[in-house]
């Protein structure tokens, strides 16, 4: 049978992980609320350079490379921004302790 200081010791430990789960959890939280932020202030903070690729006609091997690239990184940026925007919503109405 364990003595009183062992089951102490034993419980303290396990209160230990758990706090450690929390505050992870709760960074967890915090960090994809601020990675949606980045996401979704991305066309306002960059809204020059897309203009500008934006406005460019097929006239060139860098103006068509600029519009392909955007092409990719546009359907990648949505494709992010879905999960993330999804993630966050579930979190919002699934994680209220912390």
């Amino acid at each position: 049978m364990a003595t009183a200081s062992e089951v102490k010791s034993g419980l303290d430990k396990i209160a230990g992980v758990i706090q450690s789960c929390r505050l992870k959890l709760s960074d967890a939280k915090e960090n994809i609320k601020k990675q949606k932020a980045n996401l979704d202030n991305l066309p306002t903070t960059y809204a020059g350079i897309l203009s500008e690729i934006n406005g460019y006609l097929p006239s060139g091997a860098m103006e068509t490379l600029a519009k392909d690239e955007l092409s990719k990184l546009t359907a990648e940026y949505q494709e992010l921004l879905s999960e993330i925007n999804a993630l966050n919503t579930w979190i919002t109405d699934n994680i209220t302790e912390f």
